[in-house]
């Protein structure tokens, strides 16, 4: 395994945690309004930051394993090195497209910090937190998309073409849940 999969994965289980722990005050909160007419203030608004941060880590964990949905079809047909330079644009492309994400991040980040933004909700939370936790999401997404595209060039330079292959080609949907299986099973083992 990698250097950035090993990274990537101990980042996502951080995140499959706080969504796990975010399920059980979500579920805490329902009860508690429904049986003793009590709000525990907040949960919502914790909610909203956990999706948002775990999404924005799971941009760089689906690169890493494959997992982001591809249309694959023409790929099938073309020749290694045509497929080189499809992924190699596609590589640019997700670059491009994390980039673009992490510069809006940080722009709403920085504007947050400047104007000291807090929460309109009985948290206060002064947005910042939550935000840098987010924009660090985007930055491991830019990470992980350009030590792709760096990857996928050197192996076109050398004209490895089946190392490319290997490199960027998605998974089938079998290979997927031979993942998750694995990741399971890593999860199970720590908890022993």
């Amino acid at each position: 395994m990698r250097f950035e999969e090993r990274v990537m994965r101990v980042i996502a289980l951080v995140a499959g945690y706080a969504l796990l722990v975010q399920a059980i005050l979500t579920a805490v909160e329902i009860v508690s309004r429904k049986l003793f007419n009590h709000s525990l203030q907040g949960v919502d608004e914790l909610g909203g930051y956990v999706l948002a941060i775990t999404a924005s880590v799971g941009f760089g964990y689906a690169v890493v394993t494959h997992a982001h949905t591809r249309v694959d079809f023409a790929l099938k047909h073309g020749s290694l090195a045509v497929r080189a330079v499809l992924h190699l644009l596609a590589s640019l492309v997700l670059l491009g497209v994390s980039s673009g994400m992490l510069w809006f991040a940080v722009k709403t980040l920085r504007a947050s910090i400047r104007l000291g933004s807090t929460a309109t909700t009985p948290l206060q939370t002064p947005l910042w937190i939550p935000q840098g936790v987010w924009v660090f999401g985007m930055v491991m997404f830019v990470m992980v998309s350009l030590v792709i595209l760096l990857r996928c060039v050197d192996r076109i330079r050398r004209g490895d073409h089946e190392g490319v292959e290997e490199l960027l080609q998605a998974q089938s949907s079998e290979q997927q849940e031979l993942l998750a299986a694995g990741f399971d099973e890593q999860v199970a083992g720590r908890a022993d």
